[in-house]
């Protein structure tokens, strides 16, 4: 589905800008909840976006994602980032949505669930550098130290 290009522009500044906040170590700001909120959570938007080829209204939370069905933010064990899109994958189901403020959206979700702007990156183990180089010889033995008239 095809979005206008001053949304997809508007959504790219807003991330943009969300992410500067975060990596400082701002939040994104709370707005006028469109839904029911539980105790202590906080609506932070609420924007179209596609899912399975229709187009739907998502409602970010502080807990929680709406786009038809709920999905609690802490239940979502990886993230997989696209241009427009996102792929979030929960327990028994990957939900992917795309839109122009799916990547604002996405900077809200890391930010509330690691405190970044991005979602952690696997970070490979270090490599370890082989060395064919013999090992160095010990200091020499002090018997070897007295031998040769030095002191230890």
């Amino acid at each position: 589905m095809e979005y206008d290009a001053g949304q997809l522009s508007a959504g790219f500044r807003a991330m943009t800008m969300l992410a500067g906040l975060v990596r400082r170590g701002g939040r994104p700001a709370a707005v006028a909840p469109t839904v029911a909120l539980r105790p202590g959570e906080k609506q932070y938007g609420w924007f179209p976006v596609t899912l399975k080829n229709e187009r739907r209204i998502a409602v970010i939370t502080s807990r929680r994602l709406i786009v038809g069905d709920e999905y609690l933010l802490s239940g979502i064990s990886a993230m997989r980032l696209s241009e427009w899109s996102v792929a979030l994958r929960f327990q028994d189901r990957t939900v992917e949505l795309s839109g122009p403020w799916v990547p604002w959206m996405s900077v809200v979700i890391c930010a509330e669930i690691y405190g970044t702007a991005l979602p952690p990156a696997a970070v490979p183990a270090p490599r370890r550098e082989i060395n064919t180089r013999t090992p160095r010889k010990k200091l020499m033995a002090p018997m070897d130290c007295r031998a040769r008239g030095l002191r230890r």
